[in-house]
């Protein structure tokens, strides 16, 4: 049976959700191929996500960035975490390419690890990247403050440049050092679960305001949070840390949202208004579920300036510091996100099927 390697970031869950789609659509269009999925995201998102057979081994060929929060970045510490992955990268290209070179394996596919393209190189076949930044262009903002470092900002782009393709997202920075780009629509995940079904499952009644509150993976603490308004609930994801909630907070597991049959972007599709630090993954649903969102910065990321670009171009969206943010100071810029016109532009939100039919055309 052919399979495809499938390498994702574990940085936040975005790396993981759109790959997901990506996935779906692609077993689709081939039920027989075989998924090895390679990664140390939750394996839980991709049973969740893709159902069927899949083969699941944790594996991390990239840092991401190292943070205290969500909002709270530590470059040096990312430098660092980065140069320490550098040292066993020999080791780490070997071993996998030791146990996939059996497997059937006719095409790799990464989001966006740059070692997986050393590691298709290695079998022989199409590496194929799904993206809207590399690392290398992350990790050249704090090199600056670490010229020991560009060595490594260097041998990072000579594995992205052994891509056969990258399939280049909108929000997208620059990313030099693939051969092939080829421009790709939003993969974005939209509800199919009614705003009423949404409140019903959740046991909140039909006319509620729900506000979610999405901070990713990593999660922050809050610990001013404010008294809901009458008539309001704020969903929380399990991964947010909160002292005693007051009245009209609700907590919601994954593990919860399974049983009741929802996804995340259910719970996007049916929100009123999402407050966020901005990502790809929230930011693209916000755009596909046409949610308004508040937003706020996320500490020393380059992604940030460009996400918030496409925010005020295609998001009805607010601003909201970390300051008012932390104290629970939220309802004036919620209130103004609610009213805010949405842009006229409307882009594609068809990503998935794009990607999955250029991989299916190399496979």
């Amino acid at each position: 049976m052919s399979s495809i390697a499938v390498y994702v970031s574990g940085h936040g869950f975005g790396h993981a959700t759109r790959v997901i789609e990506i996935l779906g659509e692609l077993r689709r269009l081939d039920p027989s191929l075989g998924l090895l999925i390679r990664t140390c995201a939750p394996r839980e998102l991709f049973a969740d996500g893709l159902g069927g057979a899949f083969e699941y081994r944790s594996v991390a060929l990239d840092v991401g960035v190292i943070q205290s929060d969500s909002l709270r970045v530590d470059p040096a510490a990312t430098l660092r975490a980065h140069a320490r992955l550098v040292g066993c990268k020999a080791e780490l290209v070997e071993g996998e390419v030791r146990a996939l070179r059996d497997r059937g394996v006719v095409l790799v596919l990464a989001d966006i690890p740059a070692l997986a393209f050393d590691i298709s190189s290695k079998l022989g076949v199409p590496g194929v990247a799904v993206a809207n930044f590399s690392w290398d262009w992350i990790y050249r903002d704090y090199a600056g403050d670490h010229p020991w470092f560009d060595a490594m900002l260097a041998d990072l782009s000579r594995s992205y440049s052994r891509a056969d393709l990258l399939c280049r997202l909108p929000m997208a920075c620059a990313m030099s050092a693939f051969r092939e780009i080829v421009d790709v629509p939003l993969v974005a995940r939209e509800s199919a679960v009614t705003a009423a079904g949404v409140r019903d499952r959740l046991g909140l009644a039909v006319a509620t305001r729900l506000v979610l509150l999405s901070f990713g993976g990593i999660g922050i603490s809050l610990a001013d949070l404010p008294a809901a308004e009458p008539g309001t609930s704020y969903v929380l994801p399990s991964g947010m840390a909160v002292g005693d909630l007051p009245a009209g907070y609700t907590v919601v597991a994954s593990s919860s949202l399974r049983k009741l049959g929802l996804r995340y972007e259910d719970l996007v599709a049916a929100a009123d208004v999402v407050m966020a630090k901005p990502g790809y993954g929230i930011v693209a649903e916000c755009t596909a579920n046409r949610t308004p969102m508040v937003y706020t910065s996320r500490g020393r990321f380059a992604e940030y300036p460009v996400l918030v670009e496409y925010l005020r171009s295609h998001v009805a969206s607010v601003f909201l510091g970390n300051d008012d943010l932390r104290r629970g100071c939220w309802r004036g810029a919620l209130a103004e996100a609610e009213a805010a016109a949405w842009p006229s532009d409307r882009p594609r939100i068809d990503g998935a099927e794009v990607v999955a039919e250029r991989l299916a055309a190399r496979l």
